[in-house]
């Protein structure tokens, strides 16, 4: 609960005491029980309280089914609590309490319920997928607090709730949980590398010094657990298990930098970019059910500055506008497109440079006095665009938040094998493609030299 400087309860409008945390944040390392221990929460929130809806989102409803449906059924079965005190609806994927609470199953591929639901108690399990917008919808609409669990293992909009004086971050890794299986315990401890073994890191040996050390005569006095330690992860190197990124993230639940991350741009002030006398192009990959990037970009004494226009999708945005407003846009032929454009406030001098798979949308910039051009996309322009971009000194806005986050997550793919390939992940790219079009697009006006 909420307390003021001299200790006194803080008491919200209706004269109740204020709660101090709205978000809880779980995060950590796999194993670290955080589902199961949610399950609880919730099950024990539900016996305890009358009349309070708690529902869970996944991104799908079907997923949420999969993986938390299936870990609560086990464990409340497991636990003798299935169906005591409770009853279960199968079709809908909800739990009745004789409380009258309620523990729901949900997903937010549904719109109508994501935007429509209310709930007392809300529980994003590993929100990947869902968007900060999607976030917000929930948010908005949930009246006691939220549960957030994930491992950080890229860059996330949970990063900003972090920040949030209202949120409560528990940290726990797969050594907090005494129940984690043996054999799921042995692979995630095969993943630790000799530099990150306690005695390097406490700098009591150098990492090749590790790696040389006699364990036998153990001149330095190393205790019998560093020795155990430093043994398992020169084993681990040995037969090739050791792998940094999978042991920060998965081992000791950190955000670690993705080994096939691809760029490394660089963040400036936005009055920095605006302060920039410059031309500017403007990028576009186009979303109706995806995010609809629209970047705006700028080229100067070698380099790129980027800033964000637009992240929304084409569905998001008509969702916010008026009923007259959409009147508007659809008695034209691509009417949102033009809207948008104007709304944003699109210098008319700009050329446009845009994925061409939308023609009409194309066009119909163009009819609207834009000068929008498809993108050039020959074979091989994909890897060729992004070492033009690696070549170049690239900026973006401290405000492009999705652009942000696109930067530090686009990766290229890894096979079976774990070998590195060119060809980049087909995620992560509504801000990134954009980045090429315009890049490459530069390269071809001979404005950007030839690498």
């Amino acid at each position: 609960m909420a307390y003021d400087e001299s200790g006194k309860p803080v008491l919200n409008d209706s004269g109740i005491h204020q709660r101090k945390y709205k978000y809880i944040v779980n995060e950590g390392s796999s194993r670290s029980s955080k589902t199961i221990s949610l399950i609880d929460c919730y099950d024990l929130y539900a016996r305890a309280n009358e009349n309070k809806r708690m529902t869970v989102w996944r991104d799908t409803k079907t997923d949420c089914k999969r993986t938390v449906l299936n870990d609560t059924l086990k464990h409340l079965k497991k636990t003798g609590r299935y169906k005591v005190g409770q009853e279960f609806n199968k079709t809908e994927s909800i739990f009745t309490y004789s409380t009258g609470s309620t523990f729901e199953i949900h997903g937010t591929d549904d719109d109508e319920t994501v935007h429509g639901l209310t709930q007392d108690v809300a529980w994003l399990n590993e929100p990947y997928k869902i968007s900060k917008d999607t976030f917000n919808q929930i948010d908005q609409r949930t009246s006691d607090f939220i549960f957030i669990d994930w491992n950080p293992k890229k860059a996330h909009w949970i990063e900003d709730i972090k920040k949030d004086k209202r949120t409560l971050v528990i940290h726990s890794t797969f050594r907090d949980n005494p129940f984690c299986p043996d054999e799921q315990r042995i692979k995630i401890l095969s993943y630790q590398p000799i530099k990150l073994s306690e005695v390097v890191e406490s700098k009591l040996l150098n990492e090749q010094e590790a790696r040389e050390y006699n364990v036998e005569s153990n001149i330095l006095c190393l205790t019998e657990k560093q020795i155990k330690e430093l043994s398992r992860c020169r084993e681990n190197e040995l037969k090739n298990s050791a792998n940094e990124f999978n042991w920060m993230v998965y081992g000791l639940g950190l955000k670690a930098e993705k080994p096939n991350r691809i760029y490394r741009w660089t963040e400036i002030p936005e009055h920095s970019y605006k302060a920039l006398d410059q031309k500017t192009y403007i990028g576009v990959d186009w979303g109706t059910v995806d995010p609809w990037g629209i970047l705006e970009a700028k080229y100067y004494d070698g380099a790129l500055y980027l800033h964000e226009l637009n992240y929304l999708s084409e569905n998001q945005i008509r969702e916010k506008l008026t009923p007259v407003e959409l009147q508007q846009i659809n008695a034209q032929d691509e009417g949102i497109v033009t809207f948008v454009f104007n709304k944003l406030g699109v210098n008319k001098k700009s050329p446009v440079i845009c994925d061409y798979n939308r023609l009409l949308k194309i066009a119909a910039l163009r009819r609207a006095g834009w000068p929008a051009i498809p993108a050039m996309k020959p074979a091989g322009s994909i890897i060729d665009g992004i070492d033009l971009l690696n070549n170049l000194k690239v900026y973006y806005t401290h405000t492009s938040k999705n652009l942000k986050y696109e930067q530090e997550n686009y990766s290229r793919e890894v096979d079976r094998y774990g070998v590195v390939l060119e060809e980049p992940e087909d995620c992560d790219n509504h801000h990134m493609d954009p980045a090429r079009y315009i890049a490459m697009y530069l390269q071809y006006l001979g404005i950007i030299k030839r690498v």
